[in-house]
């Protein structure tokens, strides 16, 4: 997950077509909830799992795209001050993967070891991750620990509606280290998510206004 300090988009400066995909869409088809396991344990109380699902007005490889392009997320994300791409494979590549390499999933089409780097509210931490591509279908992220977080998964899934549209399935699962950062997340999960969506959502918009002025295809620039 990526975060940028102050990066918040005015909604008055957002374009009208970002601005209004929310609007246009029945409240039906946008779903969340977040869950914790209430155990008596610190453990128990520091985990979370948050699910939200969402019909967005963008063809499947759009949206894809967007999430995939993981070097790219420092220049349209909130809270990113770094985002990089340190290696990449074919998961299903000749042979199978490097002796003691991480395990790629069934049918996944390329794996990225990432790194990005966050900031929010005083706080900066720095996430190494394993990402798993199954292209147009899934993009799945581990990450290790780090002063912050003892795990942190994340999965987005991507299903068709029609040519134009596309339903977004959002999973996180993390284990927070602090009960503090526990309480802060509790608060504020809904306008960091919310803002992290409708950021994605003005990618593909940028995606398709560069493309139907005739840019080059694919997921950069």
């Amino acid at each position: 997950t990526v975060f940028r300090v102050g990066c918040l988009t005015p909604r008055a400066i957002m374009p009208a077509r970002v601005r209004s995909i929310g609007a246009r869409l029945p409240a039906a088809r946008i779903h969340s909830r977040s869950l914790f396991l209430p155990g008596l344990s610190a453990k128990g109380q520091k985990y979370r799992t948050f699910e939200q699902q969402k019909v967005v007005q963008f063809p499947v490889p759009t949206i894809y795209g967007a999430v995939s392009d993981v070097a790219r997320y420092a220049d349209f994300l909130p809270w990113c001050t770094a985002s990089r791409v340190l290696e990449r494979r074919q998961a299903d590549g000749p042979g199978g993967p490097e002796p003691g390499a991480h395990a790629a999933e069934p049918g996944a089409s390329e794996e990225l070891l990432t790194e990005v780097e966050v900031g929010y509210m005083g706080l900066a931490a720095r996430f190494g991750s394993t990402v798993t591509l199954l292209r147009d279908r899934r993009v799945h992220s581990v990450s290790e620990p780090n002063e912050f977080l003892d795990s942190l998964n994340f999965t987005w899934e991507f299903a068709p509606i029609g040519p134009n549209r596309a339903r977004i399935d959002l999973r996180l699962d993390f284990e927070l280290k602090n009960v503090e950062h526990v309480l802060m997340w509790d608060t504020l999960q809904d306008r960091v998510v919310g803002e992290y969506l409708s950021c994605f959502q003005r990618r593909c918009a940028q995606l398709q206004q560069r493309d139907a002025a005739g840019g080059v295809g694919g997921v950069g620039g």
